[in-house]
């Protein structure tokens, strides 16, 4: 049976979050990066992420973190790998397959891929990466 929910709403991001996040937190590559590494308080980290998609997402205000440079500090303690976001990309596009279609579901695997590559470019390769002048949810498709 095909997916019937899309991330629509606030309930519908909570709910991706959580579902995403049992995914990264028992796969043994990404679990310590984000347990040990980044010592994360999953109580914490959660609605921060929730409000992080709802801003993609639902255009919601409440998210204003750098998302860039608290991943640069976690890179420094732990260098990220390829592997590490291949892996994050599976699981994210695995709980959209079994859980949500709809416009905003592939509005959300468009940023998804889009964040993941941009964070791969700018950790890994550094010297490549060029700053964007427009922000990668403002290009992301919205039929």
């Amino acid at each position: 049976m095909a997916p019937s929910h899309d991330l629509d709403s606030a309930e519908a991001i909570g709910e991706f979050v959580k579902r995403f996040y049992a995914k990264l937190l028992d796969d043994p590559l990404l679990s310590p990066v984000f347990l040990q590494t980044a010592d994360i308080d999953i109580e914490t980290h959660l609605p921060r992420i929730e409000a992080f998609w709802r801003k993609l997402l639902l255009r919601e205000t409440g998210y204003d973190r750098h998302m860039m440079n608290i991943h640069r500090q976690i890179h420094q303690r732990h260098e990220f790998t390829a592997e590490h976001f291949q892996r994050w990309l599976h699981h994210f596009d695995a709980t959209l397959d079994e859980h949500y279609s709809g416009r905003y579901s592939e509005r959300a695997r468009y940023l998804g891929h889009s964040i993941a590559r941009n964070l791969q470019e700018a950790l890994l390769k550094p010297g490549d990466f060029s700053q964007r002048t427009r922000y990668i949810e403002d290009r992301a498709p919205f039929n």
